[in-house]
This record gives C-alpha cells, structure tokens and sequence, in this order.
C-alpha cells in the first residue's frame, strides 16, 4: 500500500507512475491557451496541481450560441429555439449550480457564473461551427494541425479556459464535456435538468470518472459496461429518466471523488491497515470519518466504504426493480446504509479511472442486465449485514441513531480485486491515459 493517507492529502488519488501528476491528462484546451495561476505553462503541459479547478475561487464565463433554425446535425431539432437571456442564465446558475457545489464542497469550492458572449452563429451553424466561433470570439488562437505552421506556440488566451457554452436548440438536451470546458443546451436549464448540468461540469472541471460496475453487457461479445448503470451517483446517472428541477439536496457525489477535489480531509479518511478492525463512518458532511479505504494488494487500487448521502424523493425510484436472491421476487432499490465501491487508476487517472460498486448478486440469473441497467443494490450494506469483499475479507456494519455506521472488518488487510483495462490515448497523442502508461 503505497503512501495511502500519509501527509501528501492527495495521496489516495496521485498517480506515481511517471513521477508526475496525470490527473487531467490532455486538458481540452483549444490553442496554445497559458495556464493562469502558472505562468509559461500552456494546456500542452501536465498539471503541476489535481485540484487546479476545485478549491477556492472558480469564476466561469457562460457563452450563449444563437443557432439558425435550419442549421444541419443537431439531433431531433425540429427548428425550434428557446429565448432565455443572459442575465437569466447566469443567475439560475448562480443561484442553483454554484449553491450546490457550494454545500458539496461545504464552501471549498466558490464558484461563480458570469456572462461571456452572446452570439448568433455564422455560416450553416452546425455543431461542429459552435465551439470554433465560440473561442475565436474569446481571443483563442488555434495552434494545431496547419495552423502550428502558421503561428508560434506562444499565442493564446486564458480566456479560453473555464467557459460554459449554452446553445438555445430545444432538443439539445444533453452535454459534452471536457477539461475547462462544458457544452449544455438552454433546454436544460428551462427544464432544470441540474443532474445533467453538475455530471458534465463533474467531468470537466472536478476530472471525476463515471462511476459504474464492471460487469460488462456481453461478456462473450466483450461488450463495454454501461457507465451510466449506477443509481448512487450523478456521475453515472441517479435514475433511468431525467429529475427536473433544481434540487438542492440532490445527493452529493460519493466520497473518494470529492476526496480527490480536496473537499475531504485526509485525517477524516479511515485507513484499514491491520488483519482486523471497527472503523465508525459518519454521513457526508459530518466531521469523523468520511470513508474507510482497504487496500486492493495492487497499486493504485483499493476498495472504499462509505456512508450514502440522505436521499430526497424525487431521487428514489420506489417500484420493485432488484432481484431478492432470497425469495425469487423483486423488490424497490435500496437507497440507504453503506456504499462498498472500487477504485482503480491502475488504468488511468481523473476521468479514466475505473471507479464503480465493488459487489454484485451473482444469484441474479440476469445480473449483467441488473447491474447495467442500476437494478443491483448488492454493493449496499444495511444495519445488521455483512459481505464478503474479497480476499476473506469480510465487512460487518451496525447503525447508530446518529446515521452513522460502525464497519467491522475481518480476514485479513488486502481485499484483491482484478483490474479493468480500457486503453484510452488522448487526441493527438500528448497523453496516455491508459494501460500502456500504467504498464510502463
């Protein structure tokens, strides 16, 4: 176990392979953009810092792009638009997203929205049009390709970083995120998808992985698994169809995530470091131990336990939807007690990490459909059960009237798991975030 909680408070999620950090890897900046808090550091370099965008102040530029009615490649758009401002925009950000980054962070993390260029798009306005005007309006010059032979690598503009693009097709429902940037529709903001909204920024700015099981959906065909098949997380998806609204006390993302952003203290991150243990797990936003960390026997590897945030309703999906290996029926999902997940950068760092629930019903006989589809809550431990986590590795947990948990742990301090391995290079090659670096 290397360096696990030790006084680098990033030691859990630092990748040493190279001796230097990976955690965002190739940033998405467009141009030779200069780093603002580094100078003569462009989006060419790795970061020197993981929590670059998730302590202290983050001020975001929100861009709106006026798309033509009869613009091609948007999908489903039947032409129609929607007319909000930008003053409205930015304050229904402000007033909900930066708020509940605000409460997740408890205040880490003080994020605030402001108005960029409201523009209406030139030429047909196909998707591919909007994020090239869009940065050629912020100053950014693009260094790549031919245009490297035209100009130095020196040119750019911090103001290509940290931008949100909000375009006003009313099908363009969903987003497309990548470091220091997120693409959303206005649509999501009139419906208040906030799930959607704060899952994009998540993997933009925080470098936060989809975080689902490894169950793949053939294993015959090798069919990848469904990263949005995990119900306990927004950064896979909370439920099948879209909660609207803007809800404050949607459930935070789990523990080692907002770890990783520095919301987490490394004092409050329990270590299971002897053959046996009793660790007590507060809920989020409690001072005590906010998640216990047993370790995998690989680098980089290791298994988390944690208690789930509170659900409000809306979040919960109360028809019968897992199999009850016990009586052969099935039942609601269970939404509360302690979460057991795996967290793998063995396979890559910030968003490539392989992160998801450690368990699953093997008794299920249609469990690669349960766990792909989030209907397995296996990987949940209530009051007075136990399971087996590998490697004789056994968790026994208890609730207190407090809501928080007492985890018992015997057989053993390594819990093995095996890894999961999907290369994945970054365009045009500056990084590897994948198994080649971690082999290498």
């Amino acid at each position: 176990m290397i360096d696990l909680g030790g006084s680098d408070p990033l030691s859990l999620i630092r990748y040493y392979g190279n001796s230097s950090y990976l955690r965002y890897g190739f940033m998405g900046f467009e141009g030779c953009t200069p780093v603002e808090r580094y100078p003569n550091r462009t989006y060419l370099d790795v970061p020197v810092d993981p929590t670059y965008y998730s302590l202290g102040e983050l001020d975001i530029a929100v861009d709106i792009a006026r798309v033509p009615p009869d613009a091609p490649g948007w999908f489903e758009d039947d032409g129609q638009r929607e007319v909000m401002g930008m003053a409205e925009a930015v304050n229904i950000l402000n007033t909900h997203v930066a708020a509940y980054f605000g409460k997740m962070s408890e205040g880490k993390l003080r994020m605030r929205f402001h108005a960029g260029n409201d523009f209406a798009l030139e030429g047909e306005g196909s998707p591919d049009d909007v994020r090239g005007q869009q940065l050629r309006l912020a100053g950014v010059m693009d260094c790549r390709g031919e245009a490297a032979d035209r100009y130095p690598c020196d040119v750019g503009d911090p103001g290509a970083m940290n931008r949100l693009l909000l375009t006003d097709v009313a099908t363009d429902r969903g987003g497309d995120a990548f470091n220091g940037s997120v693409r959303m529709g206005l649509v999501s903001l009139r419906e208040a998808n906030m799930e959607a909204l704060v899952h994009e920024m998540g993997h933009a700015w925080m470098g936060w992985p989809h975080s689902h099981a490894e169950v793949r959906w053939d294993a015959e065909e090798g069919g990848i698994p469904n990263p949005y098949g995990n119900s306990l997380d927004f950064m896979s998806a909370l439920s099948l169809n879209p909660v609207l609204g803007w809800h404050q006390d949607m459930p935070s993302t789990l523990a080692v995530n907002r770890y990783a952003a520095g919301w987490i203290d490394p004092s409050e991150v329990a270590l299971h470091l002897s053959d046996s243990g009793t660790y007590l797990l507060q809920p989020p936003r409690e001072r005590g131990y906010q998640f216990l960390v047993i370790s995998s026997g690989r680098e980089y590897a290791f298994t988390t336990v944690e208690v789930l945030d509170e659900r409000n309703h809306p979040y919960m999906d109360e028809a019968p939807r897992v199999y009850d290996s016990e009586y052969g029926v099935e039942r609601p999902f269970r939404y509360d007690g302690v979460l057991i997940s795996r967290y793998d950068q063995s396979t890559g760092t910030g968003i490539n990490a392989r992160f998801g629930p450690a368990l699953y019903d093997e008794r299920n006989p249609d469990v690669e459909d349960a766990v792909n589809w989030g209907n397995d809550d296996f990987s949940v431990v209530q009051d007075g059960e136990a399971r087996d986590i590998g490697g004789g590795v056994r968790l026994h947990v208890l609730r207190n009237e407090d809501g928080s948990y007492e985890v018992s742990v015997s057989g053993g301090r390594t819990a093995g798991f095996q890894r999961w391995c999907n290369t994945i290079w970054f365009e045009y090659g500056e990084y590897d975030a994948g198994c080649v670096l971690a082999d290498g």
